[in-house]
């Protein structure tokens, strides 16, 4: 067997012989074989020349072509894909059937010799990109190494490109190409637009025959129809297979790989498409890799320049900067003018600064407790950034940014640690400040019980009052149950900077406790006491614009000597709850009561249990219809006068005598007895009052 075998390969050895593929278009491609003749090309291409597959028997079908001098076969292949092969030898004679099952044997070992060397060729192809991926971090450079082993991977196509998906363009983004020029770059398609904007859409790889080609690329816009043109060699190329896959990792689509068949060599086939998509999933890997590489990167940066920033704010603090300097260090990291306004003080740092001046009598700044979040406002056509500095969720100051560009995460770390540190500062200043409180309502304690006279008056002095001068009490109550602990020392840290600075000339010494701050305050006579009333009178006012808190305050009478401090206290006291029981805010002077001193330490349900019984028989229906209550009410406050009370009420005289007549009838008293008329004058005022 063997020697037949070489028999009949050695007497045909040297006879040429040519192979052809049955390609996707149903069109012959000359697969092996040397260079065809015009002549041999024209008769190898007609269909008559060939048998015919209904005539197929042992695996193929045979003829020979005295015209061409060739045995001419037709038959099936598996390898290097499923396929119709057409192959011819040039012979003299007829070949037998012995040479013919030798022949077809020998093409089908030769094409499965190299579809192997092809499985290995891209074997080592893809070993390759696999390198590439660990070996390359940048981006561009591994993309065009991948589209390069695609077409040595694939020798049947010519060329290729690969698009990104740009999420802010919302485009695909050619970043590698080989084959075509520059101008492949400008072409940015949709998604749904051409061949690589459907693929990307459907997600599923497809081969394009140049029909179907054509037809995808019809709604491709004009500019982008350019770019692609300008990018190829040749003009007029039409008969372009094309295959098209996603690049994707798990579900997230990141862009398209395509490639082009521009000289036919053979059939695109599903397998070429596998091996586009293993290099597109390459290429998924790399595009992820330098993703989470560049986050990695980015993340590491900027842990370390958030490091950076910390030590800078650290080491502000060992120095015990004050929040001038802690302020100019904001500014000068962030490169934006910033300002530091402290809302316990109503006070600014830098002191005096364009962005201070421009923002001192906003709005803005007088109702910006109730912000505890970052926020942006327009003032003047200059947008004006907010960083609020918080202490246990009570907003207690501001950076603000004169916004001339934008801020960067690292730029809001800035502020973040910078508020941290001011919050700190503030938060050390209180704890000396609520020190100096506590000893000041242990001296005024002391005051109260007045022991040990020679020490008060020395210890007076240090606290600021002149114990040889008239002094008074005022107390200032922040209104509102339902603030919590922490709001409520803010606003009365807030109060007493307000207080401080209207009366930072004057003898006083103030202090808060709970919900109320204490002033005690000289004055060298009753007319400087009025003026030290009306400016705490206009303060106060001018808090209640600015502020959402209201304000209720009593004030004692003057008096001279420390030994009085405890029954001006006691007068502030009883005009606080004065105010209180009648339920006003503002702020009232004992000597400003009256007669309604008389009445504050009774219950107000027993004054309105008083009113009661005086006015209760002219409230009975009979009564209301004569309007005798109104009639009494009238003459009350007239003062007994006929005629201006006929005229108030729009009635005669005649009939004002009449229900006057019925209310004595009614009430069963006499008008004019100096005890009932006392009676009834009181119980209009209290009516009136409470």
């Amino acid at each position: 067997m063997e020697q037949k075998e070489k028999k009949i390969f050695k007497s045909h050895e040297y006879l040429s012989y040519h192979i052809w593929i049955l390609d996707s278009t149903d069109d012959w491609v000359h697969y092996y074989g040397e260079p065809l003749t015009e002549n041999d090309r024209k008769l190898f291409s007609k269909e008559h020349t060939w048998p015919k597959l209904t005539s197929i028997e042992n695996d193929y079908v045979t003829v020979y072509n005295s015209l061409t001098n060739s045995q001419l076969f037709l038959f099936e292949t598996e390898v290097p894909e499923s396929t119709l092969i057409r192959a011819s030898i040039y012979s003299s004679r007829t070949l037998t059937e012995l040479e013919c099952d030798h022949f077809v044997l020998k093409i089908r070992f030769l094409l499965l010799q190299q579809s192997l060397e092809r499985h290995w060729h891209e074997h080592e192809t893809w070993l390759e990109g696999l390198h590439s991926l660990t070996s390359m971090l940048k981006l561009e450079e591994l993309l065009h190494n991948i589209m390069n082993n695609t077409l040595i991977a694939i020798p049947a196509i010519d060329r290729g490109f690969l698009m990104l998906y740009d999420t802010n363009l919302q485009k695909l983004i050619p970043k590698a190409s080989i084959g075509l020029s520059q101008s492949i770059y400008d072409f940015k398609t949709n998604v749904g637009e051409g061949i690589g904007g459907k693929v990307f859409q459907d997600g599923i790889g497809r081969i394009f025959s140049p029909e179907q080609g054509l037809e995808a690329i019809s709604n491709i816009q004009p500019n982008n129809m350019k770019s692609l043109k300008d990018s190829m060699e040749s003009e007029g190329e039409t008969k372009i297979t094309s295959m098209a896959v996603p690049v994707s990792m798990n579900n997230d689509k990141l862009g398209v790989m395509i490639v082009h068949q521009i000289n036919k060599k053979r059939k695109l086939t599903k397998d070429d498409l596998r091996r586009l998509q293993g290099f597109a999933d390459q290429a998924a890997i790399a595009i992820t890799n330098a993703r989470l590489f560049s986050e990695l990167r980015e993340s590491n940066e900027y842990l370390l320049k958030r490091n950076q920033i910390h030590e800078v704010f650290t080491k502000l603090l060992l120095k015990d900067s004050d929040l001038i300097m802690v302020a100019k260090t904001v500014e000068q990291m962030i490169n934006l003018p910033v300002s530091l306004f402290d809302m316990t003080k109503n006070d600014w740092y830098p002191h005096y600064t364009p962005l201070s001046k421009m923002l001192k009598n906003t709005d803005l700044i007088k109702g910006g407790e109730n912000h505890v979040n970052s926020w942006t406002a327009t003032i003047n056509e200059i947008s004006v950034y907010f960083y609020p500095i918080v202490n246990d969720g009570v907003l207690i100051g501001y950076f603000v940014v004169e916004l001339r560009g934008s801020l960067g995460p690292l730029d809001t770390v800035v502020l973040e640690q910078g508020s941290a540190l001011v919050a700190l500062k503030m938060v050390n200043k209180y704890s000396m400040t609520d020190l100096y409180y506590k000893q000041c309502y242990e001296f005024f304690n002391d005051l109260l019980q007045y022991k040990e006279t020679k020490l008060l008056d020395s210890k007076s002095r240090d606290f600021g009052l002149n114990p040889e001068k008239p002094i008074f009490v005022s107390i200032i109550k922040v209104n509102g149950n339902a603030l919590s602990i922490k709001k409520r020392e803010t606003y009365l840290r807030m109060l007493i900077a307000a207080l401080h600075k209207e009366f930072e000339t004057n003898e006083c010494l103030m202090f808060g406790f709970q919900d109320k701050v204490t002033i005690i305050m000289n004055a060298s006579n009753s007319s400087k006491q009025e003026l030290l009333i009306k400016k705490l009178k206009n303060m106060i006012q001018l808090w209640t614009k600015q502020h959402s808190p209201n304000l209720s305050g009593g004030i004692g009478r003057l008096y001279q000597g420390l030994e009085h401090v405890a029954k001006s206290n006691e007068e502030a006291i009883k005009s606080l709850t004065y105010l209180s029981n009648r339920g006003t805010i503002g702020i009232i002077s004992y000597e400003s009561i009256g007669i309604n001193r008389l009445f504050l330490n009774q219950q107000n349900e027993d004054i309105q249990q008083f009113i009661q019984d005086v006015f209760a028989p002219l409230q009975t229906p009979k009564s209301k219809a004569s309007e005798l209550e109104l009639t009494l009410r009238t003459f009350i406050a007239t003062n007994r006068s006929i005629s201006d009370t006929a005229k108030r009420l729009h009635i005669h005289q005649n009939t004002l005598y009449y229900r006057i007549r019925k209310i004595e009838e009614t009430l069963v008293v006499d008008l004019n007895d100096s005890n009932v008329w006392l009676k009834l004058l009181l119980a209009c005022h209290l009516s009136e009052t409470y």
